[in-house]
């Protein structure tokens, strides 16, 4: 039982607590642990913070397949076939990319010793440059840039990085430079720095910056131009050189300095070019560079219609457009128009003084209002026809043309422009290489600021004689030749009630005797070709209009012989092709390929090709327009005689009734032009034939055009003659058979006209 006992029974053992006595033993451990906990606390809670933060930012960084693959706007870019640029198409920033391989050198040793002179060294972020701005900061100074090129880069090509001014932004910049250095090389990185950055305004890249300042290309720039470019990125307002020419000077002489202290250039050299002015060009219109404008607004609704097919963005996406328009050729058509229409618009200014057709009809003003953009305009305004035409009478200051030069700043009611405005003469041209359709030339009107409509395209009127060669072309493919004679004398076409319908007249008034078709032609003789076409038929004709390439709709009715029909100079020219290409109809192309941004390429285009006509018609045919140019008496004979040009050139000259409209087609081997002239209001025209006829009006340009181009000799046009078909044995040489019966003149008409008309025999 004993051994039983509770252990309370016990007595307690003694225990000394020596801490107890020793106060301050106690107290130093507890003070440790606290501290440990705190400073364990404050890492934990900075860690977090900072893993928030890293957390916080990185969520919102370009992933790395879009860092791989960045996407920026891109101006889709238009070339000519001798690689000129035409024009850029953008929406709200002009962005242009190119090659490194295409830009200056200087460009790079002076945006290296501007901006990055470490940037080969490092790998995104520059140490030495952040300490440098530590220093500053500790040290009280204003703190220098620290951002490297590739952290720049970032901030131009991310959106996600952003452009205010934080630490966070700073950081974003650090971590996707380092993820740009592992996805590229340096010349990558540089290159698409280059493209990216503002030179001005809305406009990206330093191509674009070389053209706006200097009118060349990125590769062709001289180390003070370099010099210029590189300080705007300091500040595109503060040093721009055409706002701030002493500021961009300073600045551009500054990076000369800096070039010089990394050894980029020589102390002498660094002096010389200081001493330079900066030496700009006139500023440039990224929209429309200068030439083909009414070609290019064409082919940029073309390029509507073709990216919506395709699903590109054509403002956006940064294509390459490649036209077969030739910019020499272009410049010269250009001129040709201009030399001579100049030249023209006083005599034609004399010769309706007085006789204006609003002076007759009121309606002429009211008609000319309705068709205006600012009428339109009004119109989608909501506003009234009543406020529209006080509007109108309403003097405002505007800028009008002029051919001594834009008159600026004129005040004139819009009612008084429309007067202004309506007495121009103006005009189409299309030049076409016929072996493949390619257009080379594109004028649509005297000047795209002030006159918007496209004559080339848009416009149809009426062809007059230059529709003549369908008819004949017609007969030749059914059996006729070139030396089969016809009466010079009137013909008449009956409907099938056998009333007489209609019967042309010779434009000078002379008929009787004999002529072959060959000199109908060559003369324009009304009578002539009417007496064809009533041999084989309207609707023969029409069908091999159809075929050589007129897709307009056509009245197959006698008329059709003299060109009663409105056609377009596009499609006109595009038909008179068939001549020189051996009878084989091209579909006129003006576009060669499309590439994306890359260079890839797209689609490419070639043109569709047709035999319509034989080769023996085609060549029957060309010989004839030869005729016209050539003979005496010839409509065309002005190329010789004026303009010198006396390789094998054919052609056909068209006048309308009451001359309101003037025509040429000039025919050679390697091209073929159309040209028509005459004023938008077909009212307005000369009085007179000695003016109104397309031997004057419309000849002219294309005589002045082939005069410029065969004197270039970098375009080299041959002048060799129209090549002969094989076994071609029909003759051509036709001077035996046109004879003038040497009797009376009513012995060369019919009976039928004799009796229609009540003439004797003996008359």
């Amino acid at each position: 039982m004993e051994n039983n006992k509770s252990l309370a029974e016990k007595p307690a053992r003694k225990v000394e607590a020596k801490f107890i006595q020793d106060p301050k033993a106690y107290k130093k451990p507890r003070i440790f642990m606290v501290m440990r906990l705190l400073i364990a606390g404050v890492i934990l809670a900075v860690s977090i913070s900072v893993l928030l933060f890293i957390w916080n930012v990185s969520s919102d960084l370009p992933p790395m397949d879009v860092i791989e693959n960045p996407r920026t706007e891109l101006s889709t870019q238009i070339y000519t076939a001798d690689g000129k640029l035409l024009r850029n198409l953008y929406s709200e920033e002009h962005r242009v990319s190119v090659k490194l391989n295409a830009i200056s050198p200087h460009v790079l040793n002076a945006l290296l010793a501007a901006e990055d002179i470490r940037f080969y060294q490092h790998s995104g972020i520059d140490p030495k440059a952040i300490f440098a701005i530590l220093k500053d900061v500790a040290a009280g100074k204003k703190a220098r840039g620290g951002s490297t090129i590739t952290m720049q880069l970032a901030r131009n090509l991310y959106d996600q990085v952003g452009r205010e001014r934080s630490i966070i932004r700073k950081f974003k910049e650090m971590v996707v430079s380092v993820m740009i250095e592992r996805s590229y090389t340096k010349e990558e990185i540089i290159g698409a720095y280059l493209n990216t950055v503002s030179f001005v305004g809305n406009t990206y890249g330093v191509q674009n910056g070389a053209i706006e300042y200097f009118r060349k290309n990125a590769l062709d720039l001289e180390v003070q131009e370099a010099a210029m470019l590189v300080g705007l990125l300091k500040g595109t307002n503060q040093y721009n050189p055409r706002k701030h020419p002493k500021a961009s000077l300073d600045r551009r002489n500054t990076i000369l300095g800096q070039m010089k202290t990394y050894g980029f250039l020589e102390k002498a050299e660094a002096d010389s070019l200081k001493a330079l002015p900066l030496g700009l060009q006139q500023k440039s219109d990224y929209r429309n560079l200068g030439i083909a404008p009414y070609f290019t607004e064409h082919l940029r609704q073309w390029l509507k219609r073709w990216c919506k097919d395709e699903g590109y963005d054509l403002y956006r996406d940064g294509l390459r457009v490649y036209t077969t328009i030739d910019s020499r050729m272009q410049q010269y058509a250009e001129e040709a128009v201009k030399e001579h229409l100049s030249g023209m618009q006083p005599i034609f200014d004399k010769h309706i003084k007085n006789r204006e057709p609003w002076r007759k009809d009121s309606t002429f003003l009211i008609r000319a209002m309705r068709k205006s953009y600012r009428y339109i305009s009004a119109k989608k305004d909501g506003l009234t026809e009543k406020q529209i035409l006080a509007e109108f009478k309403t003097e405002a200051k505007m800028d009008v043309f002029s051919w001594k030069g834009e008159i600026r700043d004129t005040m004139m009611t819009p009612w008084d422009s429309l007067k202004y405005y309506a007495r121009f003469l103006e005009t189409g041209f299309i030049s076409i290489d016929p072996s493949n359709g390619h257009v080379k030339a594109w004028v649509g009107g005297i000047n795209h600021k002030f006159f918007k409509y496209d004559h080339t395209y848009l416009g149809k009127r009426q062809v007059g004689s230059t529709f003549k060669p369908f008819v004949y072309t017609a007969a030749f493919d059914n059996g006729s030749s070139p030396c089969e004679i016809e009466l010079n004398q009137p013909v008449f076409f009956y409907n099938e009630k056998g009333k007489m319908i209609w019967s042309p007249k010779n434009s000078d008034g002379k008929i009787g005797g004999y002529m072959t078709l060959r000199r109908g032609l060559a003369t324009s003789t009304n009578m002539i070709t009417a007496r064809v076409m009533k041999r084989i038929g309207p609707h023969v004709v029409c069908e091999w209009a159809h075929k050589m390439g007129i897709k307009t709709e056509l009245e197959c009715v006698p008329s059709l012989a003299l060109g009663t029909t409105d056609l377009s100079v596009f499609e006109l020219t595009g038909a008179y092709c068939t001549f020189a290409n051996r009878g084989i109809f091209n579909e006129p192309i003006f576009v060669t390929r499309i590439e994306d941004r890359n260079g890839n390429v797209l689609q490419e285009f070639t043109t569709e090709s047709r035999e319509a006509i034989t080769e023996e018609t085609a060549y029957m045919m060309l010989d004839m327009l030869k005729g016209v140019v050539r003979e005496p008496g010839g409509t065309g004979g002005r190329i010789r005689a004026r303009y010198k040009l006396l390789n094998e050139i054919g052609g056909k000259t068209g006048t309308t009734q009451n001359q309101s409209d003037g025509w040429f087609m000039g025919v050679t081997p390697h091209l073929v032009a159309g040209t028509w002239v005459g004023c938008s209001d077909r009212t307005m025209r000369f009085r007179s034939i000695r003016y109104g006829q397309g031997a004057s009006l419309a000849l002219p340009i294309f005589g002045l055009f082939m005069q410029k181009v065969y004197a270039d000799s970098t375009i080299a046009m041959p002048k060799d003659a129209f090549p002969r078909p094989s076994k071609f044995d029909i003759e051509l040489i036709c001077e035996k058979f046109d004879y003038k019966r040497q009797n009376t003149w009513s012995d060369s008409l019919t009976p039928e006209f004799k009796s229609i008309m009540n003439v004797d025999d003996d008359f």
